[in-house]
């Protein structure tokens, strides 16, 4: 293995430690190449990742299962993590539920380099924090 194949994979282990530190479930979060994948997670969980990279958290009640509440958590999210990174773009996707194939909601997040993936590493807080 390559040295930037090991980095790229120390900082995908590293994430997923600290993301499951913060009770963050990126269950699909792998290496890549260059880059590492953070895959789909619930609505919940990119709503808290939002935060947890301060965002501001919204004033009103809802629905964080509707779609206009989804996309202002999106909005959220990606203004949050251009700010963390210096400017690094997160791809995001939202599936809403389907009945027929029986699968929740989630907010499907694109690949992210490397460079972008170790600036969201060292911009999480260390511990754990409350909810």
């Amino acid at each position: 293995m390559s040295p930037a194949t090991a980095l790229v994979h120390e900082t995908a282990d590293a994430l997923r430690e600290t993301f499951r530190a913060h009770g963050l479930d990126v269950p699909d979060l792998s290496a890549e190449q260059d880059s590492i994948s953070l895959g789909d997670i619930t609505v919940a969980t990119a709503d808290r990742l939002a935060r947890l990279l301060g965002a501001p958290e919204p004033q009103v009640e809802r629905n964080l299962e509707e779609w206009p509440e989804t996309r202002q958590v999106m909005r959220r999210l990606g203004a949050a993590f251009r700010v963390t990174t210096g400017g690094g773009f997160l791809d995001l996707y939202f599936h809403p539920d389907c009945v027929r194939c029986d699968r929740d909601a989630v907010v499907a997040l694109g690949p992210i380099k490397l460079p972008d993936a170790q600036r969201l590493l060292s911009a999480l807080p260390k511990g754990p924090q409350e909810p």
